[in-house]
């Protein structure tokens, strides 16, 4: 399992929205388990699971391409067996 952490500027509700539906449509259900609007409010960051390293970086790179830095970036993926 690949963790890839989103810092969402301003805590955002709406910007979080859009980067929930991205790792959902790239990865499935089990890709956004965990990311509440609680859980944004209180940290700041989701933290959205893939299966594979293709399936992180595919992500990163939609995160990348739709939605300015300035709104939300993704840190380093982190591999968990």
């Amino acid at each position: 399992m690949i963790e890839v952490k989103v810092i969402i500027h301003g805590k955002d509700r709406k910007v979080g929205a859009m980067v929930k539906a991205l790792a959902f449509e790239i990865g499935n259900k089990y890709a956004v388990v965990g990311a509440k609007k609680e859980f944004l409010a209180n940290t700041g960051y989701y933290v959205f699971h893939f299966d594979s390293p293709q399936r992180a970086d595919e992500f990163r790179d939609a995160v990348a391409t739709y939605l300015p830095v300035r709104l939300a970036k993704c840190e380093d993926s982190v591999w968990l067996p």
